[in-house]
């Protein structure tokens, strides 16, 4: 049995900046997930400003955490949205620079290796039950191969919720996530474009939906379409259709002249999520446990490691303030809130620009949200 102040489950962004904050201030955790995959995972976006928080965090500079070959600078978006012409940002126009394209999984993996080389202790498995335990809670963690029952136990004072949308710990605690918005994304990697030397961010929309694509390093390219999820399913289980249908689009820089079927293609739950109540008695939740994110923010990671921090600050005020629980807690439900308001503005800022497909249904839905739930 394992008795820590605290458990942090998922060893994302999220639950990772979480667990570096509670080590650095010498306070008995575990972080509990999954080992880390070598498979390509969406979510390649990191903002300038996340630099602040890697620092918090103990990491000068991404080149410290990640090899050449895994990241790229961001230098400009570029967008067709409301109208064909093509609008270019340059990312000189940003204080804190346009940020990186970065191969996720090698991201997640080397921020899970510095946690570890931190002191931060790591259990890999999957949650299993989880019950209260006088103030506090009891956690059972498969930690066996599947076939083989091997459980452990885990009791802590304050529990930290990083699992993701699916929100694993804080529906057992009484929370109700909310989904805000119906979108997927289907999600394609273009291999072998050795001669792509576009590196902008291009955003187009389209009478459907909107597409992405950003070069990545080792001559990958994301594409990433957007709509509601009869249309993104389609694209999805037919990878000929996906390739004709970006083709069509104009999102690829003019420089790529032919594109090349997708390596990989997957659907992912691309809608806004919210849990309103995102912290409860000994427990909260981070990241997308807490909010998720529309992609077209590219806010995604930001908020991970934001919410890591700000949780794990919640949580060591309640461990060394007990009078201060409830104050503390609602503090960070409040920063949840906020980020989520000013989400939300920047989501009507951008749906309702779009006139010209007004009268189609994925426009129609994607506008109605954000009048609802601003």
């Amino acid at each position: 049995m394992l008795r820590p102040r605290v458990v942090v489950l998922g060893n994302g962004p999220a639950g990772i900046a979480a667990a570096c904050v509670l080590a650095q201030a010498g306070v008995d955790i575990v972080l509990v997930g999954q080992e880390s995959g070598h498979q390509l995972k969406a979510g390649e976006s990191l903002p300038g400003a996340a630099l602040r928080l890697l620092r918090r965090l103990g990491i000068a500079s991404l080149e410290s955490l990640l090899t050449p070959d895994a990241f790229l600078g961001c230098s400009a978006t570029v967008s067709a949205w409301g109208e064909e012409h093509w609008t270019y940002k340059d990312a000189l126009y940003n204080p804190e620079g346009g940020g990186w394209h970065l191969l996720r999984h090698r991201f997640d993996a080397m921020l899970l290796a510095h946690a570890r080389a931190q002191g931060v202790p790591t259990l890999f498995g999957h949650c299993h039950s989880l019950t209260p335990r006088g103030s506090g809670h009891r956690l059972t963690v498969s930690t066996a191969p599947a076939g083989e029952d091997r459980l452990t136990v885990i009791e802590a004072d304050f529990l930290i919720d990083a699992t993701g949308r699916h929100c694993w710990a804080g529906r057992r605690l009484g929370a109700r996530p909310v989904k805000l918005s119906q979108q997927l994304a289907a999600v394609g990697w273009l291999n072998g474009l050795h001669d792509d030397r576009d590196n902008s961010t291009r955003i187009k929309s389209v009478a459907d939906g909107w597409w992405y694509s950003a070069r990545l390093p080792q001559g990958l390219r994301v594409v990433a379409f957007h709509g509601l999820p009869r249309a993104v399913m389609a694209l999805t289980r037919h990878p000929d259709a996906f390739r004709a249908a970006c083709h069509a689009s104009g999102v690829l820089p003019a420089s790529l002249k032919a594109i090349p079927r997708p390596q990989k293609l997957n659907a992912c739950d691309a809608s806004v999520t919210l849990t309103p109540h995102a912290a409860g008695e000994n427990w909260l939740a981070v990241g997308d446990a807490a909010l998720s994110f529309d992609p077209l923010s590219s806010q995604g990671i930001f908020f991970a490691l934001y919410s890591g921090i700000r949780g794990a600050e919640a949580a060591l005020a309640c461990l060394h303030q007990p009078a201060q629980r409830a104050q503390a807690l609602d503090d960070y439900r409040q920063q949840v809130m906020r980020v989520f308001a000013v989400n939300q503005q920047t989501r009507q800022l951008f749906y309702t620009r779009e006139l010209r497909y007004r009268q189609h249904d994925y426009w129609q839905t994607q506008q109605r949200a954000v009048r609802i739930h601003r």
